[in-house]
């Protein structure tokens, strides 16, 4: 189980998430990537899971990865592929989700549901009006299907915000409602939505230690800005790896898919952005510390296996 927090509203998208995977109850697997950033044809979305953490052999987030890039992602030995990747429209990589899932009786055991928060518009249009989109896809009755949770329509959809759980919230309706007026009373600013979102799964995983972890990804996605995604790991504490015998502090990155890119999970040293290409996107770390020789690098992220 997991705990993904996704916020829409007419000035921002962001999802915040934690990184622990959990097997019988207990910490598996404590930075696990459940996040993957798509530039699909017609939007910009940040998806997020909970339930299982493989799916036909892959971890969950490669595997959305891969449906959502038309299968380009198994396959990458790298950190970074360019080219031309058969990325399609939003509605198409939705479904390219949903389909496969449909007759997984072990999804909906394990409590599976996916969410993606972001932007779409109409890829007919040269200047199309950008709409805020909130995702989930759930059981209902005998089917997952897709709601959209922010309103369609003007004005209504210009003056609310919508935000989902999804996973374990460990919480009870009234501190979830708390969480919602706190996350209202904050506006615009994005920064502290953000804060607020980090502090409410740092408390989930006090109750839930063995399911929700205290480390946290941010993601924070604009089509109309530089850069698309904004995309910061914060941890609980500093996380150390070791590179050109030097051990560092590190930070992490998710899955990045757009039609002329794939950038897969990765580990790195200080920050880092790619400022070219149909997803644009900035790593936000935090400051080397003093005394670190090395400050900047980044390579793969080695992935468990099932």
């Amino acid at each position: 189980m997991t705990l993904v927090l996704s916020v829409a509203t007419p000035a921002f998208s962001l999802q915040v998430s934690d990184r622990l995977v959990s097997k019988g109850g207990e910490p598996h697997d404590p930075l696990a990537n459940k996040n993957v950033v798509l530039r699909a044809t017609d939007g910009l979305l940040v998806f997020g899971y909970t339930g299982l953490a493989f799916l036909d052999g892959l971890p969950t987030d490669t595997w959305i990865a891969d449906r959502v890039s038309g299968g380009a992602c198994a396959g990458t030995g790298g950190v970074m592929a360019y080219g031309d990747f058969p990325v399609r429209d939003v509605g198409s990589s939705l479904l390219a989700l949903s389909q496969p899932l449909q007759g997984s009786a072990a999804f909906r055991e394990f409590g599976g549901e996916i969410c993606a928060a972001g932007w779409q518009w109409s890829g007919k249009r040269k200047r199309a009006l950008v709409r805020d989109v909130l995702w989930l896809l759930q059981p209902d009755g005998e089917r997952l299907r897709w709601s959209q949770l922010v309103p369609r329509h003007i004005p209504e959809r210009k003056e609310v915000f919508r935000m989902t759980p999804t996973g374990n919230r460990a919480m009870n309706d009234l501190a979830w409602q708390a969480l919602l007026d706190r996350v209202g009373a904050a506006g615009a600013d994005w920064e502290s939505v953000e804060a607020i979102l980090v502090d409410a799964i740092r408390g989930a995983a006090e109750q839930s230690p063995g399911t929700i972890g205290a480390h946290c990804m941010s993601i924070l996605v604009r089509p109309w800005t530089f850069p698309n995604a904004l995309i910061k790991f914060i941890p609980a504490s500093p996380h150390h790896g070791t590179a050109f015998g030097q051990t560092v502090e590190v930070s992490y990155s998710p899955w990045m898919v757009a039609p002329d890119a794939i950038h897969a999970p990765a580990v790195t040293v200080g920050g880092l952005s790619c400022e070219q290409g149909l997803l644009t996107y900035a790593i936000k770390t935090p400051e080397p510390p003093e005394g670190q020789q090395l400050k900047a690098a980044f390579q793969s992220q080695e992935r468990p296996t099932n």
